[in-house]
């Protein structure tokens, strides 16, 4: 088959994760120094028809791959399209380096972990792909060449046997090969060496010679070790005895030359056998590999500072969070006990109900700001079980609701048939129904209409939210899922009146993405209204529901309004466990007015010294103290005395709540929470005091 080359450079990227798909896109596209022109496919059988019409630079293959694993695919396409015909890079998890060494074996060119494949990384591993795909297709060419002229070498002996006498003719053939083959093998790339049995030079080619400075006649006669030094001797040794009893080795190892210094080496020993098939000398076929191997370490060295950084920045974010959250945390619990207190008048009320809300909204723009970055990194998990899109919807919906009634907008709901069940994380689909719905109540004015309706058809349902608000512009739709983008308002000299970070239905779009759903947007204008669409395939019904996953309580994306009703439990002895003053002294005060006995302390120390000296119903802890962390506190305090404890923190990642459980926590709530909120985890899970 022929090759077909354009000038940018063609790469398929063969993965069933969409979201992987789209950040190696995102990697190869963004900041490069030359044109790629990527495509995808999600199956093998997918990417070896787009194959078979036009063939890439490059191909980038996952190793787990839905009806075949990667290492296969490889062989196939080294078995249809022949070795080297485009660079192969394996896509491995790091647990998964025999993987890439076989993949490395069986045709691929590189490898690359996918937790560290960056832009740089990425774009590095194409470009030594497709370089040494190139190398082996001129080498493979040259071979061919040689083989050819060999080929009519020998045909030219045997002519020249049938016109002179058989000592003549043998004579004459030694000396036309020899010419012949130094004529072909002093241009050639490789470095060619023979050696007969005593491990003597019976041939060198020019390269070689002049790798050590000498002249071919300097080298012929003499022993290995004269030219490349014992220590190099002895290191390849091994190999070569294996080659001089009848084995064809290939290896790659550091040969610790005198004359030239450590140096990367390919080689290949194949004996060379007389009439009687005795091995009589071994011929070698060197290629320097030091580049790269220098360029591998660069690699791998900027590979670990990757990590270092993204470990670094993974810290940051945790601290950041904690240090955005902590001071909301006293305000809301303040705030959303004030909001609800019967006692004080109706305006102080609302008043209360202003910060509330606006500490709620803080709070959920850190949530944002934290959730791009995590699905951006691959970082974000789901919790995927079997559930009913419907019952998802209603909620979201309700939590809408008082929002649109202030504003006197007309909600209506549609859903088609019964029960259309997906496979999905309840948590975040409802955290895309929710932007949706916040943004068309945002979006739309006083009086208007908001539409949510679900179609199922053909395996799928359609989610269609549609108002009758501002509208969109073609240039508003062009950006609408891109982050931070927040349509005409928010530009210069915009009015910027609905606020925001631009985050949710670029969040919304990865979210969707990370189901195997799609997300669209449409409007006729502006001021004629909008309707989002989200379709996400159906689960069928022969599929058994997966168990629910254990309540981690993390804090709830759901809105508000969403939150369940305060519950009530007897007086309980708390311990409270919170180096931030405001935090500690309004939690004692509110948890005191429901009757509960509080101790509050700030630091393990006060802790330990409280529990040695009281028996607690329960604790609330923070995470990040003085003189140490909330789990260390914890599995001490469990170990001794069992205490019961809900951590309250501002680390609200995925690795904190799974190390808060690992600990024993029952629940892990992020702050800032409302009170209503905390009694309500508090009623779940404490114990009542025995009498």
């Amino acid at each position: 088959m022929a090759e077909i080359r354009s000038p940018s450079v063609r790469v398929l990227i063969v993965d069933d994760s969409p979201t992987d798909r789209v950040v190696f896109r995102r990697h190869l596209t963004r900041g490069a120094h030359r044109e790629y022109h990527v495509d995808e496919a999600e199956t093998a059988a997918e990417a070896a028809a787009q194959i078979a019409k036009e063939l890439p630079d490059c191909v980038l293959v996952d190793f787990h791959l839905p009806e075949t694993d990667g290492l296969s695919f490889v062989r196939q396409l080294v078995s249809v399209h022949g070795n080297h015909t485009f660079g192969i890079v394996m896509l491995t998890s790091a647990a998964e380096i025999s993987v890439a060494v076989n993949a490395l074996q069986n045709g691929a060119h590189d490898y690359l972990e996918k937790s560290s494949a960056d832009g740089f990384a990425l774009r590095r591993a194409v470009e030594n792909a497709m370089e040494k795909a190139t190398i082996q297709r001129q080498l493979e060419s040259q071979r061919r060449a040689l083989a050819e002229k060999n080929a009519q070498l020998e045909e030219h002996v045997t002519q020249l046997e049938r016109e002179a006498a058989e000592r003549l003719r043998a004579e004459e053939a030694l000396r036309s090969s020899e010419t012949q083959l130094r004529l072909v093998t002093d241009h050639a790339s490789v470095l060619l060496a023979q050696v007969d049995r005593e491990h003597r030079y019976k041939f060198v080619n020019r390269a070689y010679a002049e790798r050590y400075g000498r002249e071919v006649k300097d080298i012929i006669g003499r022993h290995a070790t004269e030219i490349i030094g014992e220590k190099a001797y002895l290191t390849a040794l091994p190999e070569l005895a294996a080659a001089f009893e009848g084995q064809r080795v290939e290896f790659e190892k550091e040969l610790p030359y005198e004359e030239l210094g450590p140096r990367w080496i390919h080689v290949v020993y194949k004996p060379e056998f007389d009439a009687d098939g005795q091995v009589v000398g071994v011929i070698a076929v060197l290629s320097d590999l030091t580049e790269r191997k220098r360029a591998e370490q660069e690699l791998k060295l900027a590979r670990d500072q990757a990590l270092a950084a993204s470990g670094a920045k993974d810290e940051f974010l945790a601290r950041l969070s904690h240090e955005l959250r902590t001071p909301l945390n006293p305000v809301l619990l303040l705030a959303s006990e004030a909001a609800a207190n019967p006692d004080l008048p109706e305006d102080v009320r609302a008043d209360f109900h202003t910060i509330r809300k606006n500490v709620d909204l803080e709070a959920r723009l850190i949530d944002d700001l934290l959730d791009i970055t995590r699905i951006s990194r691959g970082k974000l998990s789901l919790e995927l079980r079997r559930l009913d899109v419907h019952d998802v919807l209603r909620d979201a919906f309700t939590s809408v609701k008082g929002e649109a009634d202030k504003k006197h907008l007309r909600l209506q709901l549609s859903l088609d048939g019964e029960g259309p069940y997906v496979l999905g994380d309840a948590v975040r689909l409802q955290q895309i129904f929710w932007n949706l719905l916040n943004n068309a109540v945002k979006f739309t004015p006083e009086g208007g209409r908001i539409g949510v309706s679900t179609q199922v058809n053909d395996g799928w349902v359609a989610v269609e939210v549609q108002d009758d608000g501002i509208g969109l512009s073609e240039e508003e739709l062009a950006s609408v899922f891109d982050a931070f983008a927040q349509g005409e308002h928010s530009w210069p000299n915009g009015s910027h009146r609905f606020g925001g970070l631009g985050l949710g239905l670029a969040i919304s779009r990865m979210l969707v993405e990370m189901h195997s759903g799609e997300i669209t947007a449409s409007s006729p204008g502006r001021n004629a209204g909008a309707l989002f669409r989200i379709r996400i395939p159906i689960q069928s019904d022969s599929c058994r529901p997966l168990p629910p996953p254990a309540s981690n309580g993390a804090h709830p994306v759901a809105a508000p309004a969403a939150l369940a009703a305060t519950s009530h439990c007897p007086p309980l002895h708390i311990l409270i466990v919170e180096d931030h003053e405001p935090t500690r002294a309004a939690l004692t005060v509110l948890m005191t007015r429901r009757g509960h006995r509080i101790t509050n302390v700030a630091s393990i120390e006060e802790a330990r010294h409280a529990a040695a000296c009281h028996s607690f119903d329960l604790m609330i802890s923070d995470i990040g103290l003085p003189d140490g962390s909330g789990y260390d506190l914890m599995e001490e305090l469990h170990a001794q005395y069992g205490i019961r404890a809900i951590a309250l923190t501002g680390y609200g990642m995925e690795q904190d709540i799974s190390r808060s459980t690992s600990v024993g926590f029952l629940a892990h709530l992020t702050k800032p929470v409302r009170i209503q909120e905390l009694e309500a985890v508090i009623s779940r899970y404490a114990i009542p005091p025995s009498e």
